[in-house]
This record gives C-alpha cells, sequence and structure tokens, in this order.
C-alpha cells in the first residue's frame, strides 16, 4: 500500500497540472484528478472488509525488488547493486537446475517466440553429443567386429562399448560443457499451496536454449520408453511361445522404464498432493504442442477398445506431410518450430545406439553448465541482457514494451494476440510504394520514437532512450493513461446494477488509440506525406488552396529542421502533439473542429516553428529545450498559446543575433539549416506573389556565392557563410558545373545562368545582379534578416 502511494506521487511530481492539449475534451482530466482518483482507489483496497480489489494494471510489471530470494550454492556470487539490491550469479548443472521445482520457466516478459530452426538445433546437438560421446558416435549402423560374432545376444551398442574399451585413440570425458548464461527474474505469483514449495522464473534471456534442451530430453525419454515397451513386448511373446523369461531383457526394460520416468521428472517434477507445472511454459497460444512433449505418452488407450489410440508423442516423427499440415494449421509459427526441432532431434537420436543415448544422457545432466544470474528486478535484468548484447535477435526496449503492452496490460488471450499481432504488423518495414487503404506499417524504429515522443509529453519530463531505461518510462505513461481512462469511463458508464463492472481500458485499447496513430502520424510526419493527413485532405472546403500551402510549408520547414538540425529533436514531441489534436478534430463530428483546426494551424503551429528556430540557431541546453517544449504543450492545453510568449524578447533577441552571426557554411549541419531557412523564406514570398510552390525538393542544398576575391581573409571569415552569402539551389550537379567552368565566361556569370533556372524566387533575384562583392554579402544579410522577422513575426 504504502509503495504504491509513494510510486504514484514520485509520478504525479514529475508532470504538471494539466493533460496534454491532444487528448480529446472528453479525456481532459488534470493531473491532479488523476492523483486524487489513484490515491481513492488504492485507499479503497487497504479495506478488506469491503472486498474491494486493485484494478488489473495496479502493479507495475517492473519491480524494485523481487517477491522471493534465490536460491544459493556455494558456487554462487553475489554482486552488491545497492544497499538492498543484489546480484545472484550460480554456475548450476543441468541435473540440478532441472532438479525439483526450484527453477520453473515461464516467458512472460520475453516478447520473442521460439524461435530456433533445425539449424541452430544441429549446432548445440553436435556440440553436446561431440562432447558427451567424443568419436563413439561416429561408428556405423553395419559396424562388425573382426571375430564376425554373431551372437543375437550382444547388440551393437556392447560391441561399441568394447571398442571404446579397447581402443586408445579414443577421447576421455572428462570436460564440462558451459552453455552460457540465462537471466531469470523471481515472479510473485508461485503459490506454495496448490504447487509445494519452489520457485517460478521470468526468463529474460535463455529460452532458446531451455526449450531446445527440454525437446532433447524429451526425446530421450521417448527413446528409452520406446526401447523399454519393444522389451516388454518380446518378454510376452516368448513367455506365449512357452520359451519362458529372459531375465536379463526383463531388467533392461525395468532399467529404460526407470530412465524414461527419471527425465520426465525433470520435465515435469511431480508432488504427491501437488497440481501438475511443466519445466518450462511458453505463452498459452505457443504452448500447444510443447506442453503435449512435455507431459508425454502417459496414456495412450482410453475405454475397453484398446487398439483404438490417441496421438502421442512419439508418433509426431512419423507423421505424413499431410497429417503434419492438419496439425500444425491452427497453431503458431512457435509450434512449428517446436514440432520440427523435436521430431528433427528424435530422428537424430535413433541413429545412437542405447548405451550412447545413456552416456549423452548423464553428460548432459552431470558436465553441462548453465551460469544462471537471477537480480532481484527486472530493470537489473533488463540492463544485464542489452549490456552483453545477448537477446538472440536484436530485440530493442520497444519489443519489451510491447511484451507489456500486449501481455502484462491486456486481459483476454485472444485480446493479447490480437493487439501482439497488430504491433508486428505496425513494425513492419514500409515498402516504398504506397498501400491501398492507407498507411499500414512504419516500422519498429518509428514506432519506438512515437513512444518515446508521447511518453515525454504525457509525462513532462526528458525520456533518455540510451541503455534501455526508456521501457520503464513508458510503463509510466501506460498506467498514467491506464488510470485516467478508466477514471472517466467509471464516470460516464455507471454500473446499472450493483456488481456490474465496465470492460476497463486496457493494453489492447492503449495500442489502438495512442501507439498505433502517434506512429503512423509521426512516419507521415518525417516521411513528408502531407496529403496523408485527414485535415490537409483535398475535401476539406474550410481551407483555403493558400492556407494549405502555408501550412504545408511550415510542416516542411519543421520536419527538415528537426531532422537535420540535432538541437531541434525535442521540438518533434510538441509537432506529434499537434498533428493529432488536428488529426482528431479532422475526424470530429463537432461543430467546433473546423474552429479548433483554425485555432490550432493560426495560432499553435507558427509558435511551434517560432520556437523550432530558436532551438536551431542558439542551441540551448537540453534542459533549456525541455523546459520550453513542456511550457508550450502548457500553453496549448490551456487555450492560451500566446500568453506564454508575451515575455520572450530575450527569446527574440538571442534569434536575430543569432541569424545574424550564425556561420551556416561552415559544416553540413549549417547548411542543411541555413536550405531550410531559405526554403522556407522562399516560399513565404512564393505564397504572397501567389506563384507555384516548387515541391519535391528534398535534396535542395546552399551554395556560397562569392568564394573568392575577398579583400581580407578576417573579412573572408565573417562573411564568407553569413545568410547574406548563401543560395538555395536544387541541383548539387549544375553547383560543380559552375565552380569548374574554364572559359572566358566570368565566374558570376555561370552562377547567375544557374540561378535563373532554379525553382525558388530568392535565388533568382540574385541572378538580376550584374556582380557580387562583399558589399552585395552585406546587403543581402540585411534583407535576409528583415524577411526573417516577417516570416516568424519577430517584433
Amino acid at each position: 500500500m504504502l509503495v504504491a502511494i509513494l510510486y504514484i506521487l514520485v509520478s504525479c511530481s514529475l508532470i504538471n497540472d494539466v493533460t496534454s492539449f491532444a487528448i480529446p475534451k472528453s479525456k481532459l482530466i488534470t493531473r491532479c484528478d488523476h492523483f486524487i482518483a489513484t490515491s481513492t482507489s488504492l485507499s479503497q483496497t487497504s479495506s478488506l472488509d469491503n472486498g474491494a480489489s486493485l484494478p488489473f494494471f495496479a502493479a507495475p510489471a517492473f519491480t524494485t525488488s523481487s517477491p522471493q530470494s534465490p536460491p544459493t550454492s556455494p558456487q554462487s556470487t553475489t554482486t552488491q547493486q545497492t544497499a538492498t539490491q543484489t546480484t545472484v550469479t550460480t554456475r548450476l548443472p543441468l541435473g540440478t537446475l532441472f532438479d525439483g521445482r526450484d527453477y520453473i520457466f515461464i516467458t512472460e516478459s520475453n516478447v520473442r517466440g521460439y524461435e530456433w530452426t533445425n539449424k541452430e538445433t544441429d549446432v548445440l546437438l553436435d556440440d553436446l553429443m561431440d562432447a558427451a560421446l567424443g568419436n563413439l558416435g561416429g561408428l556405423s549402423d553395419d559396424y562388425d567386429d573382426t571375430n564376425g560374432d554373431a551372437d543375437n545376444s550382444v547388440d551393437k551398442s556392447d560391441k561399441r562399448e568394447e571398442t571404446s574399451n579397447n581402443s586408445n585413440n579414443l577421447l576421455t570425458i572428462t570436460t564440462d560443457y558451459e552453455l552460457s548464461q540465462i537471466t531469470l527474474v523471481p515472479t510473485s505469483d508461485w503459490d506454495s499451496q496448490r504447487l509445494g514449495l519452489g520457485n517460478r522464473y521470468d526468463v529474460y534471456d535463455g529460452q532458446q536454449r531451455l526449450v531446445t534442451l527440454n525437446l532433447l530430453l524429451a526425446g530421450l525419454r521417448n527413446s528409452f520408453q520406446s526401447e523399454a515397451n519393444e522389451l516388454l513386448k518380446v518378454e510376452e511373446r516368448n513367455k506365449v511361445n512357452g520359451y519362458g523369461f529372459s531375465v536379463g531383457g526383463g531388467k533392461r526394460a525395468v532399467a529404460l522404464d526407470a530412465t524414461a520416468n527419471e527425465i520426465s521428472n525433470m520435465l515435469m517434477p511431480t508432488k504427491v498432493r501437488k497440481e501438475d507445472v511443466m519445466r518450462i511454459t511458453l505463452r498459452k497460444r505457443d504452448n500447444v504442442l510443447l506442453n503435449q512433449i512435455l507431459i508425454g505418452d502417459t496414456s495412450t488407450t482410453s475405454g475397453e477398445n484398446e487398439d483404438e489410440e490417441e496421438i502421442s508423442t512419439q508418433s509426431y516423427t512419423s507423421l505424413s506431410n499431410k497429417q503434419k499440415t492438419q496439425l500444425l494449421q491452427p497453431l503458431s509459427i512457435a509450434n512449428t518450430r517446436i514440432l520440427n526441432n523435436f521430431i528433427h532431434i528424435s530422428n537424430r537420436l535413433t541413429t545412437l545406439t542405447t548405451r550412447e543415448r545413456l552416456r549423452l544422457l548423464d553428460y548432459i545432466v552431470e558436465r553441462v553448465y548453465l551460469l544462471v544470474c537471477i537480480p532481484e528486478s527486472s530493470r537489473i535484468a533488463r540492463n544485464i541482457v542489452m549490456s552483453q548484447g545477448r537477446k538472440g535477435m536484436d530485440n530493442e526496449p520497444v519489443d519489451d514494451f510491447k511484451g507489456l503492452v500486449c501481455f502484462r496490460y491486456t486481459l483476454e488471450e485472444s485480446d493479447m494476440y490480437d493487439t501482439f499481432d497488430s504491433w508486428d504488423g505496425l513494425a513492419v518495414e514500409p515498402t516504398s510504394s504506397k498501400e491501398e487503404g492507407g498507411i499500414k506499417s512504419v516500422g519498429r524504429d518509428i514506432i519506438a520514437s512515437a513512444c518515446l515522443l508521447r511518453a515525454s509529453a504525457a509525462l513532462r519530463t526528458k525520456i533518455r532512450s540510451r541503455g534501455g531505461d526508456e521501457v520503464y518510462e513508458w510503463e509510466r505513461w501506460l498506467r498514467q493513461e491506464l488510470w485516467l481512462q478508466n477514471k472517466r469511463l467509471a464516470q460516464q458508464q455507471p454500473p446499472q446494477q450493483e456488481g456490474d463492472q465496465v470492460q476497463p481500458w486496457q493494453g489492447k485499447d492503449f495500442f489502438i488509440e495512442e501507439i498505433e496513430p502517434s506512429s503512423i502520424a509521426l512516419y507521415k510526419f518525417r516521411t513528408g506525406q502531407w496529403d496523408e493527413f485527414a485535415f490537409l485532405s483535398s475535401d476539406k472546403k474550410s481551407m483555403t488552396k493558400k492556407q494549405r500551402d502555408l501550412v504545408i510549408s511550415r510542416l516542411t520547414f519543421l520536419r527538415e529542421i528537426t531532422m537535420g538540425v540535432t538541437s531541434t529533436k525535442e521540438a518533434e514531441i510538441a509537432i506529434l502533439e499537434l498533428l493529432l489534436s488536428l488529426e482528431y478534430a479532422a475526424g470530429s463530428s463537432s461543430a467546433s473542429s473546423n474552429s479548433i483546426i483554425s485555432r490550432y494551424l493560426d495560432e499553435i503551429l507558427p509558435l511551434i516553428e517560432k520556437w523550432t528556430l530558436w532551438m536551431a540557431l542558439t542551441k540551448p541546453s537540453p534542459m533549456q529545450r525541455h523546459s520550453r517544449v513542456f511550457a508550450l504543450l502548457d500553453a496549448m492545453a490551456m487555450g492560451s498559446p500566446k500568453g506564454s510568449d508575451d515575455d520572450d524578447e530575450d527569446m527574440v533577441t538571442s534569434m536575430k543575433e543569432g541569424m545574424d552571426t550564425y556561420e551556416f557554411g561552415a559544416a553540413a549541419g549549417g547548411k542543411r539549416l541555413a536550405a531550410a531557412i531559405l526554403k522556407r523564406m522562399s516560399t513565404h514570398v512564393m505564397l504572397q506573389e501567389r506563384k507555384t510552390i516548387p515541391v519535391d525538393h528534398d535534396d535542395a542544398t546552399v551554395d556560397m556565392i562569392q568564394q573568392q576575391n575577398w579583400s581580407s581573409e578576417e573579412e573572408r571569415e565573417e562573411w564568407s557563410t553569413r545568410i547574406g552569402n548563401l543560395a538555395l539551389i536544387s541541383q548539387p550537379s549544375r553547383r560543380r558545373t559552375a565552380r569548374g567552368k574554364k572559359s572566358d565566361v566570368s565566374l558570376w556569370e555561370s552562377k547567375t545562368k544557374m540561378y535563373k533556372k532554379e525553382p525558388w524566387i530568392l535565388t533568382k533575384q540574385l541572378a538580376e545582379c550584374d556582380e557580387w562583392d562583399v558589399s552585395d554579402v552585406k546587403d543581402q544579410q540585411k534583407e535576409m534578416l528583415s524577411l526573417m522577422n516577417e516570416v516568424w513575426s519577430l517584433v
């Protein structure tokens, strides 16, 4: 209770008492109300008498400490993390790890499914066989010794054993096999009354290896069980035929059956009077065949008809293609990989003799070691995994957040996997061709960026995108939205009868209403697909062509400057919030939607544009940039954006000074900034003169007008890279031709010919000059500063 309240206090202290303006009016609940609602909900649950319970999302997925202490051993090493947190790393043989219920595995936080194919499985199996058998497993099936012994009572395994004892060239098995590190986090859902003493761990790293080892053990179990059953059938036939029992064969069958049962207890550790539990459990959709394989063939007949057999795991190896297709058709791809690998392992085990399989089993149990790392918190686990560059395929923090949204914060299983599949579809890298029915995929990086920007806006805090810590801030954002939305639902749809409950707003809704539209809007912005925005669609009668062109020119400027100048990246926080608000208003049937769009475009967009230019020209600190952006969001939420700029004379002054002294041509970033500024000012002039605005000129750059003939080196250093000595050009190849032109025509004449062909009006105007020297540079500098004041209202 205390921990939960402290968590909310800390969360609320980092955000202001207004919501983001992007939240619709129906969602406008102040963060003070959010705190009160949260505190009230928690305080109501403190009493056990009223029977109230915490919402399903009350406990964060990422906790600061584990509910249980991991088991230790003499080989354990403890690393002190804080005054109260430790990370225990233990080197354990697989036999200890798979003995009893001290280590039961789930994959709740591992967003990856089972992905290993026969290729990866063969690598592991080859290593284990080589280490366990040396070259004993290399004898062919038709091996015969030099004595030509035809005694049927001596099988190939005995001959191989004899060969191994007599040969001086065979390797002696003395080395251990290190199967690298697995990272586990203790869970809090182990019920000792139902399951007995034990521990359940969430696998952060090692899922692929653990599942494959379970499949290997299941294949060994089935092979021993099958062989024992065949020996027992032989015994029964001999008895019926009057030959009597073969004592040796009976003991061999009993021993093999006992070995199979031993493996079964490793895969499904049993306890008297306690519920069954599997050694490892994947998510339900992916766990269908793995669960059957781990359980094995406990019963193959039913009823009086003993000839009617159920499908057994042993028969998986003999399935026809049609039967396999029918079995796998309704199942996930992870089930397909599990079945294929199990069949592949089983088939490879059939090439080994009984003794070789027993040696392999003993080696796996006794000599295969894993380094078991058990941090006390999921945060430490994630940092350990990320710092080691592990997690198999390139897992990123956004993939962990995906797991939270889809599984931790979504209630129904069908909704979990629908959301998971929708997220996967959105994360597909988009094609260059336009998709029918609108944008469906944006790529994983865009989703991560959208989450980073939206969480920063919602929490009013700077979120670092390095080290994986962003996933914890994303969860805070998710939980905040859950509180706000469920409070709103409770107010709008009170239960009609006592005991009725409204379906809570959950992870699936968060994806549909927050992540998906944010990602698509950010993708449209970064790729310049302005026609895809609803508020800019051609059927919007409330916007003239001139107004639309002006809005696009402003958005294009913001796109170019935020993508080209590092010090302006924070501006995307406000830009994305604005775009989402505009899209929401455009899709609304409210009579006031047009006025809302007009206010956003006439007041807020120019303010964002001005502040972004300030960031580019003055290069403020990250703290200053975030402070400006959050102030802008607060002003927009309160409906008075201009009021926040009344006392900002210092900002305007610094912008003018920055524009006047900035060395635009000195570096690539400066040239990109100059190109964006000149393009925006040219568009402004062309709109006023009702000229056609050039499109599809993303490759525009700047040309240094006067490159030589300076009166002094000091003069060149002072004026050569100023905005007054730069011309916007869209064809760099022509620029190179002009520079390298060798004829009686002067360099300036060749430049004027090039400038006349440019689509930008400011560049065309330069071609009207008869010559160009330092005085023209200074005059152009003044004109550019004056035009800057006009474009961005710097009065």
